[in-house]
């Protein structure tokens, strides 16, 4: 955008564009010439939303016109950075959710003209818009983009998305969701021969299954995870798990701040080390149900003294024995 351009002048770009979409032929039919049309959008949306005239409605208005323009055209890889220039309009102007939802627009985009990474790049952004205002709607978001590589079989680009996920699962307390997840990239480590992450993964599991508490399924997946006991990440789950059902709370803080767990994922690593709290926790728990209720004290016992009718029906009982 040249230097010193106003608002009147992108609002006559944005009118040129109209003209452009509602051009006739010489016959008087419709012959929109989308190219111009969309230039001229394009244009009219970079001074609006220059920091000079700073208007983000207008600028948004014209990329998602410029967007549209393009796709007539078939371009829609251009269509798509018109959407997400709009985005990042949005997200400029702290509108969090509009600027995710335009992010995910996108990726639609993107996606119809067949550009995976593309596609994944901004449902990337979409949830890195929304996270601070919906977690939620942007785990959601970073699940479809490990979706969109499994798909495409792509499974080599998905590294930093679960991580990203991971993390924030366990951040909102969504531990059942980090379990289901940490199980559905076991199959990808495997593909891509990570075995090392395998296994990390998988004690991983374990400790999240820990720390809600669960020690039954965590026994489980020690017992069905083949190769795991064998590695150092298992024998490390091997001894947490035993010594968080024996309530030995200061061996599991121990144990959890070997490398073989702060080596996990900064998420799962601190989650490693609250287990200590959660064993003690449990532990508590199970000896105050053995606890025995306290015996009354006898001198405070009040003998239970018989009503006065009570009394003359038990005399008459001891004169009646008297007669016989």
């Amino acid at each position: 955008v040249r230097e010193g351009m106003s608002e009147a002048e992108a609002n006559a770009l944005v009118k040129d564009a109209e003209k452009a979409e509602h051009k006739k032929n010489m016959l008087f039919q419709k012959s929109p010439d989308w190219e111009k049309a969309a230039d001229c959008y394009q244009k009219a949306a970079q001074i609006y939303r220059s920091p000079a005239v700073k208007k983000t409605d207008a600028a948004v208005y014209a990329f998602d016109k410029a967007s549209a323009c393009h796709a007539q055209c078939g371009a829609r890889f251009f269509a798509g950075v018109a959407l997400e220039n709009a985005a990042n309009v949005l997200r400029d102007a702290k509108s969090q959710k509009q600027a995710a939802a335009k992010f995910v627009e996108a990726s639609q985009m993107y996606l119809l003209g067949e550009n995976v990474e593309k596609c994944a790049e901004s449902l990337i952004k979409a949830a890195k818009a929304q996270v601070e205002v919906d977690a939620d709607a942007a785990i959601q978001n970073y699940l479809d983009v490990i979706t969109l590589y499994e798909e495409h079989e792509k499974h080599i680009y998905i590294a930093d998305t679960w991580r990203a996920v991971l993390g924030l699962m366990l951040r909102q307390g969504r531990n059942t969701d980090a379990i289901q997840l940490l199980s559905r990239m076991f199959p990808t480590f495997r593909l891509l021969g990570q075995e090392d992450y395998l296994y990390k993964a998988q004690l991983s599991m374990i400790v999240v299954q820990l720390s809600s508490g669960d020690t039954a399924a965590a026994n489980s997946s020690i017992d069905k995870f083949e190769g795991l006991v064998d590695c150092p990440e298992g024998r490390a789950a091997m001894e947490l798990v035993e010594k968080f059902e024996e309530g030995d709370f200061e061996r599991v803080a121990e144990l959890t701040k070997e490398q073989t767990f702060t080596l996990l994922e900064n998420q799962v690593a601190r989650t490693a080390r609250s287990l200590s709290d959660k064993c003690k926790e449990i532990a508590g728990d199970m000896t105050g149900a053995f606890e025995v209720a306290p015996r009354p004290v006898m001198d405070d016992y009040v003998p239970h003294k018989p009503s006065a009718a009570a009394q003359a029906t038990a005399e008459e009982d001891d004169e009646m024995d008297d007669l016989l």
